[in-house]
């Protein structure tokens, strides 16, 4: 029998009668980042359509970030290791959340409105929209913290040295926003959530500067303290913006992709994908891609946000 080897990426390409294809992949995360395999796809339809040289040439530079400090020694006393996570037990069900172009540009004016002239992204709208939902429909207790988690991409802010373009590796920072459940719920306006979420994103500049230089003196604040060790609970939720990596980019030698979706990489962790629409949607602003809440607030997180977005 052969021996097992872990592979980096695999590829899988299921062509149908009507000539369509679908290629699937799956990736290890610990070489790239979302903009890394997207970069690794748009270098693969270069080749496929005749390039002999591409155009971002790939960078390793796996120097220019520095490691985390090693983790402590194993307790040599095993009964007084801390307890194992505890597993959770549920599974997520998957949904998918189209939110129109004119209601995104009508949201976003009755924020300047309400700020007084701020502005706000297109992704600070949604995320705060779907996680103050998500957190209505799954109705935990009014004084437990709830937590949104996304991953800001921190290329622009590796100055000494800089990146080299091309850089393909991780190079991302979690940002999170906690509140109390019943707070959140009771929050007068989506506007406030969106406050909340600018305000963690202005902070994101001194948060990974301070995480990069504990990691060069060694001072990592342990698992307790890691910002990418945040709690895998059901009040957690992961929110990705895909429609930026150049997925939809990749050009194969037929155009570009039809659709872009993402595989479920794991039943217990609530997640939520913001992506570009497919080009047969002219009318979608944006396509939410989902597993975030159980099959029994499946229907009740629909119904929150539809109330909201139609």
């Amino acid at each position: 029998m052969g021996k097992e080897v872990d592979e980096v990426a695999s590829f899988q390409v299921t062509q149908f009668r009507c000539n369509g294809f679908v290629i699937g992949l799956t990736f290890c995360h610990s070489i790239c980042d979302g903009l890394g395999a997207a970069q690794f796809l748009n270098a693969v339809g270069e080749f496929a359509r005749g390039a002999e040289q591409l155009s971002i040439t790939p960078v390793w530079c796996r120097d220019f970030l520095p490691s985390p400090p090693p983790p402590p020694h194993p307790n040599p006393n095993p009964a007084a290791a801390p307890p194992a996570i505890p597993i959770p037990d549920y599974q997520l069900e998957h949904a998918t959340i189209d939110i129109g172009v004119d209601k995104i540009k009508e949201v976003k004016q009755e924020y300047k409105e309400w700020s007084g002239g701020s502005s706000c992204s297109t992704f600070e709208m949604v995320a705060a929209v779907l996680w103050r939902q998500r957190t209505c429909a799954i109705e935990v207790e009014d004084e437990r913290e709830v937590r949104l988690v996304f991953f800001a991409n921190c290329r622009q802010l590796v100055v000494e040295p800089a990146l080299l373009k091309g850089f393909y590796g991780n190079c991302f920072f979690p940002v999170s926003v906690t509140m109390e459940s019943g707070r959140l719920r009771s929050s007068k306006t989506v506007f406030q959530v969106v406050k909340l979420i600018q305000e963690a994103k202005a902070g994101l500049p001194n948060q990974f500067a301070e995480w990069i230089n504990n990691n060069k003196e060694g001072k990592g604040k342990g698992p307790e303290g890691d910002p990418f060790m945040p709690p895998l609970e059901y009040s957690t939720l992961f929110i990705s913006e895909w429609g930026r990596l150049g997925f939809n980019e990749v050009d194969y030698g037929w155009g570009r992709a039809a659709h872009v979706v993402p595989i479920q990489g794991s039943t217990l962790i609530p997640v939520a994908i913001i992506s570009s629409p497919p080009p047969s949607s002219p009318k979608t602003g944006v396509r939410v891609m989902t597993w975030c809440v159980q099959h029994q607030h499946l229907q009740p997180l629909l119904q929150h946000i539809n109330h909201y977005i139609i």
